[in-house]
């Protein structure tokens, strides 16, 4: 976990690189809980793995407890307080205790109480897991008496009976709640009146109510921090898988997820939380699962993943900056499984290796993506999804920052606003400061619905989804670029290039020379074509995935009357709208196509970049800093094989084919002191000349990180300019 500026009782999350989390269900009752966790089983583990914490169970979704809590909610079968022999054999090793605990989501909580459940819209009660048959949860609603009268007692019991050092919470993640204590929360905070079977009908009401539960969710987490921290002040606190705008990041000591594992996910997904969460000021770390366990897959039993693909979880989120949990399953007794607990050691030996570059190290903050809408769902939404998984195909290293991270001083040069469906005005000025002193935004569909960033594109909103497909004829390639969404048609707002009195700059008594007098107009960057034969009513007839359906015309295009893009200087930076849901479509689709005009769009915008290579765009590249040192991850994200059988659950990823070599080229204005990689430290093929270093990395298995020492790289506002 790497956040610099952490200080004192934080500082072990600082300095651990790998963590454990034992994931043994309480679920089950017809099996005895807990009787093969044993003293020889555990603490050679713990000694040899070297963690800085694991974490234990307490509190699973169903209610039942780990250890005899009063409030009767022990396991059926307990075997022995689980919580006490790891705080006996975690003293003996020197491994610090984490105890996981289901917050919002608690079945026996539920049952004994139903007036504390969360409810659907329609008033119906919130269930879940009730496909196992064996036990089930519901969600419970933070504004009922669940903290007081059951989690108050749990959490009292759990601190003051074994000292842990941490409570990971999951199971915070069922809401919205809409039972009527929320509904009368969200009708005082909003003003909304009427009928409630008329409001949740309203196109508005759902981003509207998801603005009060995260502040009721948030008040939640508050309220259960400040509980642990009253009984035992250095016990730290975090949930996983939850909001990571910045307006909530009150109550935690550090940042957590394990949603990104089980099966075989997207790396991606866990490269972009760890990209989001290093904006935040605190430690983070995901948990990677030794485990194939796929949701989705109840028919497939679950078999341990290859030490291959661990590897390349671990490195994932290792070079974006997070922590490694390893997150193995026991077995149904308790015990750790010693072929598992290998490839953790394994694991673990990976990362030892690599420490040096992975520890204490912070984001360059080249890229950044804006996640602008006080409504963004927890991991991002398609927009910024989609945005992520494109920037980082294109070696753009990007981190995610909500509207709080817009500033006069912020460093990033190049900023992506994905299809956001708010973006308040005060941050489109912030935004159009950046751009005046020669920051390059790219924008795309719903964004345009802010009338302020429409100002600032000198353009006028004239229908939505005026069609409903289009292309792009691209201006480096013969192929060209279809887009199967709806287009907004805009038209270039001329009276937009009108001479303006000049300005200063806030934070300057003078006036600010990047600010010219005039401001040019608007132009069309790519026009928009139709397909061919797009509004023959007959085509509602064919499958949209008809062979000859929706393609372009080539050897007669069609135009659509309006941009497809469009874009605007702005003192010396440049804004570029794409008028359609371009990253949703690639987060959805991966469509290379889409990639091609997304690389042409970014090269037009920065010609001279700080970074590129010829990496395929499946190696991920993180540019991090520690020092003077400038850090160039890569991280071969290549699943080895191909894995799009659709209609089978042949999802493996086993062996991963090592690459090379792979050239990248860094603008550099000095030369650099040395260039190395790592582990090892063999110097690297290096030139440096004429302010750019070109260096060549022969051979990248999983992971090779080139230390670039004594960098003085163009760092700071607007890296990517020319020196």
């Amino acid at each position: 976990m790497n956040t610099p500026s952490t200080e004192g009782k934080r500082n072990w999350l600082n300095d651990s690189i790998m963590n454990l989390l034992v994931d043994y269900y309480t679920e089950v009752q017809f099996r005895p809980y807990g009787s093969a966790a044993t003293r020889e089983n555990v603490l050679p583990v713990l000694r040899e793995l070297d963690l800085g914490y694991i974490c234990i169970y307490a509190k699973g979704h169903s209610g039942y407890t780990s250890w005899p809590s009063s409030l009767n909610t022990r396991h059926t079968i307990l075997a022995q307080d689980m919580p006490k022999f790891f705080r006996e054999v975690t003293r003996e090793a020197g491994t610090l205790l984490v105890l996981y605990y289901s917050g919002l989501l608690d079945g026996i909580a539920g049952v004994r109480h139903p007036d504390w459940r969360m409810q659907h819209p329609d008033g119906s009660p919130k269930e879940f897991f009730s496909d196992f048959k064996v036990f089930i949860s519901y969600g419970n609603c933070p504004l009922s008496g669940y903290f007081d009268e059951w989690v108050a007692v749990q959490l009292r019991e759990l601190i003051e009976s074994y000292d842990p050092d941490g409570i990971w919470v999951d199971g915070d993640w069922p809401g919205p709640c809409y039972c009527p204590r929320c509904r009368e929360r969200f009708r005082n905070e909003s003003g909304w009146t009427g009928p409630w079977d008329e409001i949740r009908t309203r196109p508005e009401f759902t981003s509207a109510y998801q603005k009060t539960w995260n502040r009721i969710e948030h008040e939640w987490r508050m309220r259960f921090r400040d509980f642990i921290k009253s009984l035992k002040p250095d016990c730290l606190y975090s949930a996983g898988n939850v909001s990571p705008r910045r307006e909530f990041v009150g109550p935690f000591d550090w940042r957590s997820g394990d949603f990104f594992s089980p099966g075989f996910f997207n790396l991606h997904d866990a490269a972009r939380m760890m990209r989001w969460y290093g904006t935040l000021g605190v430690p983070y770390d995901a948990y990677v699962c030794d485990t194939s366990f796929t949701h989705a897959r109840k028919h497939v039993a679950s078999r341990s993943k290859t030490l291959d693909r661990m590897l390349q979880e671990a490195a994932t989120v290792a070079a974006t900056g997070g922590a490694v949990g390893y997150w193995t399953y026991p077995t149904a007794d308790g015990a750790l499984v010693p072929s598992r607990m290998r490839k953790a050691t394994a694991v673990r030996r990976f990362l030892a290796d690599r420490e040096d570059v992975f520890l204490h190290s912070e984001s360059l903050r080249w890229t950044a993506i804006l996640a602008s809408d006080p409504a963004t769902p927890t991991f991002g939404g398609p927009g910024v999804e989609g945005a992520h998984k494109a920037l980082a195909a294109l070696h753009r290293s990007p981190d995610v920052i909500d509207e709080t991270g817009v500033s006069d001083d912020m460093p990033w040069d190049l900023l992506v606003l994905p299809e956001q469906a708010f973006v308040d005005a005060a941050t489109v000025r912030q935004l159009a400061r950046f751009v005046e002193r020669g920051g390059k935004l790219l924008s795309s569909g719903a964004s345009i619905n802010s009338p302020e960033l429409r100002d600032l594109l000198g353009v006028r909103l004239v229908h939505t989804a005026a069609v409903s497909d289009g292309h792009v004829i691209l201006k480096t390639h013969d192929e060209p670029t279809g887009i199967d969404s709806p287009w907004d048609r805009l038209e270039l707002d001329v009276c937009r290039g009108r001479r303006r009195p000049r300005r200063s700059h806030p934070s300057s008594s003078r006036e600010s020379p990047a600010l010219p007098g005039t401001s040019p107009p608007a132009v069309e960057l790519y026009p928009l074509y139709l397909s061919w034969d797009q509004f023959n009513p007959e085509c509602h007839n064919l499958p949209n995935n008809w062979p000859m359906h929706g393609q372009l015309d080539e050897q007669r295009p069609q135009p659509a009357g309006f941009p497809a893009a469009v874009g605007r200087r702005l003192g010396t930076g440049i804004a570029i709208h794409v008028c359609t849901d371009v990253f949703g479509c690639y987060r959805m689709l991966g469509d290379p196509q889409m990639l091609r005009w997304l690389r042409e769009i970014i090269d037009f915008m920065q010609p001279e970049p700080l970074f590129r290579t010829d990496a395929p765009s499946w190696v991920d590249v993180s540019l991090r800093r520690r020092g003077g040192s400038l850090l160039v991850h890569f991280v071969n994200q290549n699943p080895g094989r191909d894995i799009s059988r659709l209609t089978t659950d042949d999802t493996w990823v086993d062996e991963i084919p090592a690459i090379g070599p792979i050239t990248s080229w860094i603008r550099l204005p000095r030369r650099p002191a040395a260039v190395t990689w790592q582990p090892g430290g063999a110097p690297a093929d290096a030139e440096w000349n004429d302010g750019v270093l070109r260096v060549v990395l022969p051979r990248l298995e999983i992971h090779m990180c080139g230390v670039v020492e004594g960098a003085d790289y163009c760092h700071g506002p607007f890296a990517g300019q020319r020196p």
